[in-house]
């Protein structure tokens, strides 16, 4: 009689009691090590705020916080829209009027306030779930859906390693894209707005969507002047006081035209590849739903792929990305190599963040988070600090390898996913058997060596070396 094989090691099983408790653990230990000084930034600026709403200085509060600068030491000012503001202010009421009774810490502030991009990661992964199930995914996808976005190795380290914000706009452009899937267009255009206000990128996306669905100009152009309903009285309201704010945001913008055309009058190569990609989509007459829905998923996936490949970005930003890369592989029927390929971006994405942003979110991360600030163990502004680099040097050639590892998958998925009637590019080129694959294996084999052994081996390694631990 052959043994029974454990449910763990089956080639396809659903997530269970267990995942649900691992992958938790794994969210609350990165949530509390790590901290990037960003965070530790805003949730001062959201103090700040809060101090002049409640001493009749609100406009005054850009201005403040580019004052603060050098009081408390922080290298910025407050550089984001309002809103942005105005919802941390609003998050982290509760503890601010706790502090007016007994003393809360600036840790414990910090962390409340890297709480609310934590909260928008955890719940964009119930939101892809849905639009999992709106695109047709398999039983097995569908239920995995979410387990592939926490264990993202790009997603977990922004929002819950860095504790970035960018998790905030990518659960309203997902939010917005689950409207648009179902045809309600207000609600599509006014959530899109709001995406807006945490990250400008959200244009990029509501354009080609709406061109897709809607033919008509002076249609389009109405739910473009609608989708700015909080970006614009925002502005307006702070034109002229916004400190550096604007200074900050050009300087952001002017990314955008630096890969250029060798032709007359340089044009950015990324506006004109969007703008061909625009007309593109204003002239395909939709055959169906389905075809319309199987059509707006690749072209998020085009825009953000375009985006991060001519664009100089910040590591935070790639987590607009990934939720587009699995659910095009959830539309292909060989998904084995595109969940390789996946793998391959992430470790170049950890690659590259540690050759463009050396020693900046490695090991010092832990010196902001729990461990470091208990207990006074610091590597940062040491001079024999340790950065990953030095060990990823050892191997020949793997700085110009990097960028290769980060670029070749995504330029392979723009063409591979490409959308064909009811299949990709791709699946009609192979005509090989489909083989079932271990979904819950890729999910956390993907995070164990793109986070684990690419990113926490040697930051760990080099932060023990920097202490005079090893």
């Amino acid at each position: 009689m052959q043994p029974i094989q454990s449910n763990r090691l089956q080639l396809n099983r659903m997530p269970q009691k267990s995942d649900v408790f691992l992958a938790a653990a794994l969210g609350l230990a990165a949530f509390f090590l790590w901290n990037h000084p960003d965070i530790i930034e805003t949730a001062q600026h959201t103090r700040i705020l809060l101090d002049d709403v409640f001493s009749g200085r609100f406009f005054a509060f850009y201005q403040d916080t580019m004052d603060a600068r050098a009081t408390l030491g922080y290298a910025n000012a407050a550089h984001y829209h309002i809103w942005f503001y105005l919802l941390c202010g609003l998050w982290d009421l509760p503890l601010y009027l706790i502090g007016k009774l007994i003393p809360v810490g600036e840790l414990a502030f910090t962390l409340w306030t890297k709480a609310l991009g934590a909260t928008a990661f955890v719940a964009c992964g119930f939101v892809l779930r849905r639009l999992a199930e709106k695109l047709g995914a398999g039983r097995e996808q569908i239920a995995w859906t979410p387990w592939f976005f926490w264990l993202c190795p790009v997603g977990f380290f922004s929002a819950l390693c860095m504790g970035q914000y960018d998790s905030l706009c990518l659960l309203f452009l997902l939010l917005g894209l689950l409207f648009y899937l179902d045809g309600r267009m207000l609600p599509f255009v006014l959530t899109m707005g709001t995406a807006l206000v945490f990250k400008m990128f959200a244009i990029f996306i509501l354009i080609p969507l709406l061109l897709l669905r809607e033919k008509r100009i002076l249609r389009i152009a109405g739910w473009l002047v609608l989708s700015l309903w909080l970006y614009l009285p925002g502005s307006l309201l702070f034109a002229g006081r916004n400190g550096d704010a604007g200074f900050f945001n050009s300087l952001i913008a002017q990314r955008l035209f630096a890969t250029v055309l060798p032709t007359v009058g340089q044009p950015s190569l990324l506006l004109v590849l969007l703008a061909g990609l625009y007309l593109l989509c204003w002239l395909w007459q939709p055959g169906s739903e389905g075809s319309l829905a199987q059509k707006a998923v690749y072209v998020c996936l085009t825009v953000f792929s375009l985006l991060f490949l001519l664009v100089q970005w910040h590591p935070q930003w790639i987590i607009l990305l990934s939720p587009f890369l699995l659910l095009t592989t959830w539309q292909t029927k060989k998904q084995m190599p595109w969940l390789l390929l996946s793998g391959i971006c992430f470790a170049g994405y950890f690659l590259l963040t540690a050759y463009s942003f050396a020693g900046q979110i490695e090991g010092n991360l832990l010196d902001f988070g729990l461990l470091g600030q208990l207990t006074g163990l610091r590597i940062s502004g040491s001079e024999q600090l340790r950065i990953n680099t030095i060990y990823f040097d050892l191997v020949p050639y793997l700085s110009q390898l990097a960028p290769v590892a980060f670029a070749a998958p995504l330029l392979a998925g723009l063409v591979g996913k490409l959308p064909l009637r009811g299949s990709c590019l791709a699946d009609r080129l192979d005509h090989r058997p489909v083989n079932p694959q271990p979904l819950w294996l890729w999910a956390y084999g993907t995070f164990a060596v793109c986070w684990g052994c690419v990113w926490l081996v040697p930051s760990l390694f080099g932060w023990c070396k920097t202490l005079g631990i090893l």
